[in-house]
């Protein structure tokens, strides 16, 4: 308002011709960077990325060979995002440009478009002088980041030797080489950031020195949970308690590991709910893996049955057997077995035992076998229940000692009386 009111004051001192021209010429450009609007506006909806096409040519996976390297969604994606930022650029550029053209066309006005170039002019060559100032301690980074990435490269190709077997090194298993990777890595990135740090741009600020404390005091103090965890990842890892697909049992959580990252162990349990258990807390609790031993020597299932003495334990033991061995996913190399767990007071405790490759269809194989079990000892007759004897002392005599008895005690007489009064 301030530069209006200014134009228009001067305007009997310029004459009113004069100004009519600014005027005019003013908007010319205005009329000018409409139409240039328009025409942008109009450029930037022809591109259809919209429909995953350029233009009017469709968008296509870009592949090396077989291989997809940019599906044709991610494709349109980034066009999209480039063509976005770039639309905005040259509209700023645009504005910018139009601008400088309406404030030149006042002499009132034609010194602030000028001050501003100065100012870009004299901003530019200062970035200039210390650009080239710094051109040593950049070469220095440069050479720095080079190495760092050509040792990152060698240690990854050693490193997926070992884990697909062509370098052996005694001592150290294939399923160890990614994350110990991970690890050689970050010591790799962290110290070449700890060589190049002093060469770095204000690097010497306060604010900067400021801003590293408060990071590391942050670390610090929110921090030792999380390191925990990590360092129980890490543990876990060399320890090789259980890999991705065993089944195992952590405290009380049964099921199949989905995975295994430096803070969480992630394990999904046969009823399909997926539990995550800080790596930190599987360290402090018993570990129980079914697979390990599952695929060499077997996996050993049971289940227990009460019979009673009246019939023959040969027999069980022959019902029990033919049971395990019609189940199906059991290891038909090696042979069922029975154990007597104990002699109970009306019944004998048997325990069947079968070997399995496969330990996530344990829930599976012990419902066959109690399935078969069923139908086995139907077949032959011989009822699976545990008898129950109940004795009724006859005169109901006190069990205390004779001497404790008054000498006239008579025990009372056992009768039995119909209801019926007959």
């Amino acid at each position: 308002m301030f530069v209006l009111n200014n134009i228009l004051a001067s305007a009997d001192e310029r004459g009113l011709k004069f100004y009519l021209v600014e005027f005019l010429a003013a908007g010319i450009a205005t009329v000018v960077f409409v139409f240039a609007y328009l025409v942008l506006r109009f450029c930037f909806r022809k591109l259809n990325l919209d429909d995953q096409k350029f233009f009017k040519w469709p968008l296509k996976d870009w592949k090396i060979q077989k291989q997809v390297v940019m599906s044709a969604s991610e494709l349109q994606h980034v066009l999209k995002v480039v063509a976005t930022w770039s639309y905005r650029l040259v509209l700023l550029l645009m504005f910018l440009f139009y601008l400088a053209v309406l404030l030149t066309e006042f002499p009132q006005t034609r010194k602030y478009p000028l001050a501003i170039a100065a100012y870009i002019k004299k901003t530019i060559i200062q970035l200039g002088r210390d650009f080239v100032t710094y051109l040593p301690d950049l070469g220095f980074v440069l050479i720095i980041a080079a190495i760092t990435w050509f040792v990152i490269r060698v240690v990854r190709l050693l490193f997926e030797g070992v884990a697909r077997g062509r370098v052996q090194i005694r001592g150290f298993y294939p399923d160890w080489a990614k994350p110990t990777f991970v690890l050689v890595r970050i010591l790799i990135v962290v110290f070449a950031l700890v060589v190049i740090f002093p060469y770095l741009p204000g690097a010497d600020s306060p604010a900067l020195k400021g801003l590293s404390l408060f990071l590391g005091l942050l670390v610090s103090l929110g921090s030792t949970s999380a390191i925990a965890h990590i360092i129980g990842g890490i543990a876990l890892t060399y320890m090789r308690a259980f890999k991705d697909g065993d089944r195992v049992r952590i405290a009380d959580t049964e099921g199949d590991v989905v995975e295994k990252s430096l803070l969480v162990t992630r394990i999904r349990t046969p009823k399909n709910v997926e539990i995550s258990i800080p790596n930190s807390m599987v360290m402090n609790n018993h570990i129980v893996n079914y697979s390990t031993h599952a695929k060499v020597n077997g996996l050993i299932l049971h289940a227990e049955v009460t019979i009673g003495y009246d019939v023959p334990w040969r027999q069980v033991h022959e019902l029990l057997i033919a049971s395990a061995r019609a189940v199906d996913d059991v290891d038909v190399e090696k042979d069922p077995f029975v154990l007597q767990k104990s002699l109970d007071d009306f019944s004998v405790r048997y325990e069947i035992n079968l070997y399995t490759r496969r330990p996530r269809q344990t829930a599976k194989i012990l419902s066959q076998l109690s399935q078969q079990v069923q139908d086995k000892f139907a077949e032959a007759g011989v009822e699976i229940m545990s008898p129950t004897f109940s004795a009724l002392r006859d005169g109901n005599a006190l069990t205390l000692p004779a001497d404790a008895l008054p000498q006239d005690y008579q025990p009372g007489g056992f009768s039995i009386k119909s209801i019926l009064g007959k």
